[in-house]
Parts: structure tokens; C-alpha cells; sequence
């Protein structure tokens, strides 16, 4: 049975990577086509990415945005499970709405202040709509023992200060590591709500691929899917290495 549930793993994991590969395939085509190379293999498309300043450009603003937002997102939800209040009703409902109304909700509110097309706004918005998950993991992995643990350090002498740095921190941080990682990823992909936010100076990686999708497709989409896949996967190779040396 055992044997059977592994394969089983292997199976939907294999399913999951088949897009992956097929963009990895197409990304090396000799043709304006996203259609997969047989005889002639070619690098192009990787070429004309690099040399794209558009192209460049979105990724540096996703990698900025998603390493901002898994920051702020982590440090506020860190922040309300310390505090332990209204943590639930103030963080959890952007888990509960579409993004595509989170986009139309947002638009007319930004673009009054100020905001809309700027890259503070798509911070912000990818940290709000973090915040559930971040949340949700920190009271997920902590339960109980938490509170325990630090009412036990507080009535042996420990101040605030060294509670959360002793206590509080080393009980969270696998809890941390996953919400970065997790953040980092869903906010680098994110494309349903941002393409509501940006304008052509603004726009992040996942909002040109749309857009290009839209109009003339061609091997640099799948180009930047290789790129986008392989910016999650290190980042998550680095979380789970840093899992195994604290274990």
C-alpha cells in the first residue's frame, strides 16, 4: 500500500511538472511559434529575453515586489499572532474574495489617492493578500504550546522583549521560512490582480506574459514561464535547505 500511495506521488508530481516541461521545450524553438523544436534547437529566444529591456524590466519588478511583500507580509502576521488580536476578522478575508474583485474593488480607491500604476501599490496589495496564508500557518504551527510557552518564560522573570526573541521566534521560525517561501512565490506569479494595478512603467513579469499571450504569442513566453518557474523553485530550495540545517 505503501508502495502504491508513493507512486501515486510520483504520478501527480510528474503531472504537475508536464506544463513545466513542454515550456522548457518550446522556450528552445527556432520558430516565431510556440511550437516545440524536433530537429533544430535554438537559444534565441533566451537571447532576445535578456536583450528585451520590457522583459528585464518585469522581472526585476517581480523579484522586487515579491521580496518586499514576503517581508512585510511575514513581519505583519507575525505581528498579529504576537499581538493576538482581531488577528482572524482583519487578515482573513482577502483568502474569501475573488482576485478579480479585488482588482475591480481596488482600482477606483488607488487611483483616487494617488497610487494606481505605481509599484507601492502592487506591494501593498500582494502583502494584503498574503497576509491570510502568513497568518494562517504562524497559529497553524504554533496551536496552543505558543501561548504556553510564553506565559511559562514570563512567570520565570522574562520581560516582552526576551520572550519573543527566546520564545516566540525559534517556536515560529519553520512557520516563517514557509510563509516567505510561500509568499515569494504566490506574489511572483500573480498576474489576475496586478494586470488591475500597473501600467506599461509598473508592469510585473506574469502581467507581460498575459498581455503577450493576448496578442502575437511566441517562444518568449515560454521563455519567461522557464524564468518565472525557476526563480520559485531556488526559492524554495533554499527554504528547504535551510529547513534541513536547522533540523
Amino acid at each position: 500500500m505503501t508502495t502504491l500511495f508513493r507512486a501515486f506521488g510520483w504520478l501527480i508530481l510528474l503531472a504537475g511538472l508536464a506544463p513545466l516541461l513542454m515550456a522548457v521545450w518550446v522556450s528552445f524553438s527556432p520558430d516565431s511559434f510556440l511550437t516545440p523544436p524536433v530537429e533544430a534547437w535554438s537559444l534565441k529566444w533566451y537571447r532576445r529575453f535578456a536583450d528585451d529591456s520590457r522583459w528585464t524590466a518585469a522581472a526585476g519588478r517581480s523579484l522586487v515586489v515579491a521580496v518586499l511583500s514576503s517581508g512585510a507580509c511575514v513581519g505583519l502576521a507575525l505581528l498579529a499572532v504576537v499581538s493576538n488580536r482581531t488577528g482572524n476578522r482583519l487578515l482573513l478575508p482577502p483568502a474569501v474574495l475573488p482576485p478579480v474583485a479585488i482588482g475591480l474593488g481596488l482600482l477606483p480607491a488607488l487611483q483616487r489617492v494617488g497610487l494606481w500604476g505605481t509599484l507601492g501599490s502592487v506591494i501593498v496589495v500582494h502583502t494584503a493578500m498574503g497576509l491570510p496564508v502568513a497568518y494562517l500557518l504562524f497559529r497553524s504551527w504554533a496551536g496552543e504550546r505558543l501561548a504556553e510557552l510564553e506565559l511559562a518564560a514570563r512567570g520565570l522573570g522574562a520581560n516582552r522583549w526576551a520572550v519573543f526573541l527566546r520564545v516566540t521566534l525559534p517556536v515560529l521560525r519553520p512557520a516563517i521560512l514557509a510563509a516567505v517561501v510561500v509568499q515569494f512565490v504566490l506574489s511572483w506569479n500573480e498576474a489576475l490582480v496586478t494586470v488591475f494595478l500597473t501600467t506599461s512603467k509598473s508592469e510585473t513579469l506574469p502581467v507581460v506574459m498575459w498581455s503577450q499571450l493576448r496578442g502575437s504569442a511566441s517562444p518568449l513566453v515560454a521563455v519567461a514561464a522557464v524564468v518565472s518557474a525557476t526563480a520559485g523553485l531556488v526559492a524554495v530550495a533554499v527554504i528547504a535547505r535551510a529547513f534541513r540545517r536547522r533540523g
